[in-house]
């Protein structure tokens, strides 16, 4: 029984971590074509990357969004632009504008659709 879980949360430690190289992937080429967007270093890239996993996943939860066919859609969309918009708050040297934020969303969502679902959805 202890050999399973082992191999569950190794499981889940490697999900975890192509997941978080996927979004900062995706963020890396987002904050290249977005205007007004602007990431000090590249240590700031990976700990707004940090940041923004974990507060989409606390919305995640406290919302419910990605459980419901529209939590993709603009419902999910709308959270991508409050989460990119947040994160400012929260990591010194990470800057960006509302509507930066919303061209941002845009193209995270674009390049994050290219992706197959075994790699955004299987966490």
């Amino acid at each position: 029984m202890q050999n399973i879980k082992n191999s569950i949360d190794a499981l889940r430690v490697k999900q975890l971590s192509i997941r978080f190289l996927t979004s900062l992937s995706i963020f890396a080429i987002t904050v290249f074509f977005t205007p007004n967007f602007k990431i000090s270093s590249f240590s700031i890239l990976v700990l707004s990357s940090i940041t923004i996993i974990i507060l989409d996943y606390l919305m995640s939860i406290i919302t419910g969004i990605h459980d419901i066919p529209l939590g993709r859609g603009i419902v999910g969309f709308t959270s991508a632009v409050v989460i990119l918009y947040v994160t400012q708050f929260f990591v010194d040297g990470y800057y960006i504008s509302i509507l930066s934020s919303i061209v941002a969303a845009i193209i995270y969502g674009i390049i994050d659709t290219m992706l197959p679902n075994e790699v955004r959805y299987n966490t």
